[in-house]
Formats: C-alpha cells, structure tokens, sequence
C-alpha cells in the first residue's frame, strides 16, 4: 500500500463518517413510508403517484444499503492492510481516486477497461446497485 499514514487517516475519516451518516439515515427513515394505507390512494391516479414514490424510496434506500455495504467492506481492507489496491492488476490505487472515490476497487486504468468492455455489452450495463451481474447470454437456455 503506497499511501501515507496522514492519506490514510484522511481516508479513513472520510469513510466512516459516509457510513456513520447513512447508518442515522436508515434510523431516521421508519418503515410506515413504504406502507401504503387507504387514505394515500383515494383514486387510481393517487394510488399510481403513492405507488412510484414508495418503489423510488425503496431503490434509494437498497442503493444506500449497498453503498453502506462497501463502505465497510473498504473499511475492513483498511484493517487487513489491503485498500489501495487494484482487485485486477494489484497495482496501488492513487490516493486522488481514493478520495474521489473511496470504495474505489480498481485503479484508474482497469476501471476505464472495464467500462470500454461494458460499453457493447447490454447485460453488463444494468445497474449494479444490487452487486455485481452475470454474464449471461440473451436467448440462451
């Protein structure tokens, strides 16, 4: 790991107050928001808008959760002495992507190959909010 102890602590800092901020989010949030009672929907037209706002607050809410999740797990590579490293080429990751980007798993190069690969690949750019997508065929069975 090429980073200083001071970037280090700096990203450190910077990761468990992102954490620390969504944690109070899920605190603040109670679960009578996605429950629909009968007085949200008087009509279809209600019941239609009270229908998309509660799927977006549950999109927003499983992108926190997943966002949540890889903060601590850069976190727990911060412990085990393994941030700062590329998942695909293991070079160091620099410390300007990190504190851009502080759950950031492949260094700058590996991420703009893997985005080129993505670019012709349908099923590869669905959304990643839920973990990582197969590759799966289209048509295949």
């Amino acid at each position: 790991m090429s980073l200083t102890k001071k970037q280090l602590k700096t990203l450190t800092e910077k990761i468990t107050a992102e954490r620390d901020r969504l944690v109070a989010s899920f605190s603040e949030n109670t679960d009578d928001k996605y429950i629909l009672s009968g007085d949200d929907r008087p009509d279809e037209i209600d019941q239609a808008t009270s229908d998309y706002e509660r799927s977006q607050l549950i999109r927003f809410r499983n992108r926190d959760v997943f966002y949540a999740k890889k903060l601590n797990k850069a976190l727990e590579k911060i412990n085990n002495a393994e941030y700062a490293t590329c998942e695909e080429c293991d070079c160091d990751i620099k410390f300007e992507r990190l504190n851009a980007r502080p759950t950031a798993e492949l260094c700058i190069s590996c991420k703009d190959e893997a985005e080129r690969a993505e670019q012709g690949n349908f099923v590869a750019r669905q959304s990643k909010s839920l973990g990582k997508q197969d590759n799966i065929v289209m048509g295949a069975r």
